[in-house]
């Protein structure tokens, strides 16, 4: 197990987050015809995504699917000692916004079907390539959960706004958050402007903000059982010089900050320290 989650967690986590994508491009099944649909209440494919910037829904999901296909595909390579090829051709494979969100929606689930497969079939350990080098496959699956959930995330903000996208389940969005600062932070070093202060996370399960035990959760969220979310606190390092700033609030939006989906004045979200300097490195991007 690569992260706080266990590896059937994961699979569910992600299984449902692929027919979430699913669902939203079936649109509300009112029968009505639209720019992006067939005439069946179908998802307007060409809608803009904001928290994508010059991106259609359809452009999304060509990268999600082109996305989940590489990791799929590495996982079955097995070749530990190098990336898979390919993906250029499967994203050219993705049809036109013309064909409707039908045609999009059929083609981004035999992709992913595939990778759930593929990830359902592989052993935790067994060996493949990753973002370091030589690893385990559930690298993979830990990955594909956490960029599935926020694209699932952006898909629906375009289609229906941001106040109307499905929550994250608390266990999953802890694990993105931490998958987020001990991986893919240290991945894009390099490629993203260095921080100018030192960023704390810490994140607030909904229950914790009743009175409850942090690591409980709220009534109506999946139950992970008490204790099971781990640490709740996360740190990216800037220079000693640079200051501090400290972020908590609900997990699911302290990913989305992360992301850049959110910004700082999020509901929700608690701020002490240098706000300016937090805004600085939001602005210029936490991620690649």
């Amino acid at each position: 197990m690569t992260g706080g989650l266990s590896h059937a967690r994961m699979l569910d986590a992600l299984e449902a987050q692929v027919g979430l994508v699913r669902f939203a491009l079936a649109g509300d099944g009112s029968g009505g015809s639209g720019s992006g649909g067939s005439g069946s209440g179908a998802a307007d494919v060409t809608a803009a995504v904001p928290s994508c910037p010059d991106w259609t829904v359809r452009d999304l999901v060509a990268h999600l699917g082109t996305v989940n296909w590489w990791a799929g595909q590495t996982v079955r390579d097995a070749t530990p000692d190098a990336r898979s090829r390919g993906m250029s051709a499967v994203q050219r494979s993705a049809p036109p916004a013309a064909d409707g969100a039908d045609a999009l929606a059929d083609w981004y689930a035999r992709i992913a079907d595939e990778m759930l497969r593929t990830l359902t079939d592989a052993a935790p350990d067994a060996p493949a390539w990753t973002f370091s080098g030589a690893g385990r496959a559930d690298f993979w699956l830990r990955r594909q959960l956490h960029e599935t959930t926020i694209h699932r995330w952006g898909v629906e903000a375009a289609l229906h706004g941001a106040a109307a996208t499905t929550p994250v389940s608390e266990d999953v969005a802890v694990d993105g958050i931490d998958e987020f600062c001990t991986v893919m932070r240290p991945h894009f070093s390099g490629r993203v402007p260095a921080l100018p202060l030192t960023i704390r996370l810490r994140a607030v399960p909904h229950a914790a903000s009743d009175g409850v035990a942090a690591g409980g959760l709220a009534a109506g969220a999946e139950p992970v059982g008490a204790g099971s979310l781990g640490a709740l606190e996360w740190e990216l390092p800037g220079p000693p010089d640079g200051g501090e700033v400290e972020v908590a609030g609900p997990p699911e939006t302290l990913a989305l900050l992360l992301w850049g989906r959110v910004r700082a004045g999020a509901a929700g979200l608690e701020v002490t320290g240098d706000r300016d300097g937090l805004d600085a490195a939001l602005e210029a991007g936490l991620s690649a």
